[in-house]
């Protein structure tokens, strides 16, 4: 089944419903278009500096590089301004797209009855229409994967659905899962309509009367069935270790054109600043400080890289609870844990952006997310293998 996914700009909002009418606005926080501006900026100057001066020679420097006599020079094929004049324009066009991301915003007003949207777009007019609460169909409660090159993280997003993507209306979005399944319950209770999730099946509607009870309360009323097959061959992506205390599940490594992308800008700027600060110890006295604040922070840049490029995301079950961490190297980090009588759904969802898909662990307060870039198939399995272990 498919559905409708809008393009939502906050990664922090929260429609307060108390007092009709009710505002608020969805626009790029000024946080996240910062990286943009100052990388942008950063390959702007380093292009900026080498066309004016970075290859410039006097006849004498000419003379002690280049030997005396019938030598032919070194001809480049491209000439190095070609390089130098396409870092400035990517940095222009960095900076111009986190400015444009900064100026579009939605509006959204709600009196009781209908909802008033204005969208206002980088370039263009700005428009506004209006929607009866009748026409939703729904709270939509999802989660949303972004990723930056190597670094990946989570958007939780309730909004109002609407079959007309335009219409949707986002009332909270948080990169934060705390609290928000319960949200997600108050505002489907608020406005009196169905509580829908995007799925491996699709986007299904979940019976509000149900939204409080565990997964384990749902298994004894028939709701949730007991579907693993212990014999069932363990997915090739996964790694399965039983412990006399818990049962560890690994996800295998796995590359795609997002972080080969990401490893190529960290490479390339990387090569620039250690390349600019061999240049201003060329140019300077050998303990100019410009020299070496640039060359530890190109040295601290690679070993971030390649501290997260070794990270590992297990899952630990144990009596009790589930325990979601991320090992960097010899050393682990407990990202988030719920009780196993505290979850209240355990799914395949899928992540509309890439249309990728991952499974969920649910709590009033907490979520787990696993296994994003797996196929949906042994995503399948993991859910089958959670309930199993919940409810037995």
């Amino acid at each position: 089944m498919s559905y409708s996914v809008p393009n939502h700009f906050s990664h922090k909002l929260e429609f307060n419903l108390n007092r009709l009418p009710a505002k608020i606005s969805d626009r790029t926080r000024w946080q996240f278009m910062l990286p943009g501006l100052v990388f942008g900026a950063l390959l702007f100057v380093l292009g900026l500096f080498e066309m004016l001066s970075g290859f410039e020679y006097t006849n004498a420097n000419v003379a002690e590089i280049v030997p005396q006599g019938d030598v032919s020079q070194y001809k480049p094929f491209f000439s190095p301004e070609i390089f130098d004049i396409a870092f400035m324009l990517i940095g222009l066009g960095m900076m111009t797209a986190a400015v444009f991301s900064y100026i579009r915003y939605r509006k959204f007003i709600f009196d009781g009855k209908n909802m008033i949207i204005g969208d206002r777009p980088a370039i263009g007019k700005k428009r506004i229409v209006q929607e009866s609460i009748k026409n939703y169909l729904g709270v939509r409660f999802r989660i949303e994967l972004f990723q930056t090159g190597f670094i990946n993280g989570n958007r939780y997003i309730i909004e109002l659905y609407h079959k007309n993507p335009e219409r949707i209306v986002p009332l909270y979005i948080s990169i934060s899962p705390k609290n928000v399944r319960r949200l997600w319950k108050e505002y489907a209770r608020y406005f009196e309509l169905p509580a829908l999730i995007n799925t491996d099946e699709g986007l299904i509607a979940r019976d509000i009367k149900n939204l409080d009870k565990s997964v384990k309360e749902m298994a004894k009323l028939g709701y949730v069935t007991d579907d693993y097959d212990s014999y069932a061959e363990l997915p090739d992506s996964l790694k399965y270790v039983r412990k006399k205390d818990k049962i560890v599940i690994k996800r295998k490594n796995v590359w795609d054109i997002y972080n080969i992308l990401g490893w190529a800008g960290i490479a390339v700027v990387s090569a620039v600043m250690a390349a600019a600060a061999f240049q201003i110890k060329n140019g300077l006295a050998a303990n100019s400080p410009t020299f070496y604040f640039l060359f530890a922070a190109a040295a601290l840049l690679l070993a971030a890289a390649l501290l997260l490029m070794f990270r590992k995301e297990k899952l630990v079950l144990k009596k009790n609870k589930i325990v979601h961490t991320h090992k960097y190297m010899t050393y682990s980090t407990k990202h988030n844990e719920i009780f196993k009588d505290d979850i209240e759904a355990i799914d395949v969802t899928q992540n509309p952006a890439s249309g990728r898909y991952f499974v969920s662990v649910i709590s009033e307060e907490r979520t787990i997310t696993f296994g994003s870039k797996l196929p949906i198939e042994d995503l399948r399995w993991i859910k089958s293998f959670l309930i199993h272990e919940v409810i037995k």
